[in-house]
């Protein structure tokens, strides 16, 4: 029985950093992404696309769709073990399948709008079952998502409305909202789901 204890508790600590690790990287992936992008807008005029987060090849960009595929994959991991195995699993076709669609082709917000909703609502829901601090961890990460995915539709209008195009400051710290929310929050969600599946094993 000791020896159980001693096994779990070791479990949790090694849990517990991948916690803090998780925190720590998403916090300096964000920040990078905000100073790379104001600079490269700022002083290089956004001739280094591989600064531009605008786009999906640059190097946030990869780091974005990555962590989109972290969390899927760690999705399908904590299905593996999971009482909503179900719930998980479809969670993870979500996920993935949203993955593909940033990856392939350029989408409608609007078209896109109930997948993300149900995406992000079951996520939310599964997260309500799991344990401090991966509850807390997922829900935070959808938070930013949610965020970002709004932005993402009204930014445009608003900054159009204020009678500013793409080539501006305006413009710029829209895009830098949308995608350092973005990738910062598919990195917590990454983590908490991660955090969970661990956690169960």
């Amino acid at each position: 029985m000791q020896s159980a204890s001693r096994q779990e508790r070791s479990l949790l600590g090694g849990t517990d950093w991948l916690v803090s690790g998780g925190l720590l990287l998403a916090l300096v992936a964000v920040l990078m992404q905000v100073a790379v992008q104001l600079i490269d807008f700022g002083v290089y005029d956004l001739r280094i696309g591989a600064l531009d987060s605008n786009l999906h090849t640059s190097v946030f960009g990869v780091a974005s769709l990555a962590a989109q595929g972290a969390a899927a994959l760690a999705a399908a991991t904590r299905a593996a073990s999971a009482e909503h195995r179900g719930g998980w699993i479809v969670a993870t076709a979500l996920i993935a399948a949203l993955l593909a669609v940033r990856m392939s082709v350029s989408y409608s917000t609007s078209r896109l709008l109930p997948f993300v909703a149900v995406a992000f609502g079951l996520l939310w829901l599964l997260a309500a079952d799991e344990q401090q601090p991966a509850r807390r961890l997922v829900q935070a990460g959808l938070s930013l998502l949610v965020f970002s995915f709004v932005v993402h539709a009204v930014g445009p209008h608003i900054v159009a409305a204020l009678g500013y195009g793409g080539n501006s400051w305006p413009y710029q710290v829209k895009g830098v909202l949308k995608h350092s929310t973005e990738l910062g929050g598919w990195m917590i969600v990454a983590t908490g789901v991660a955090r969970a599946a661990l956690a169960r094993r």
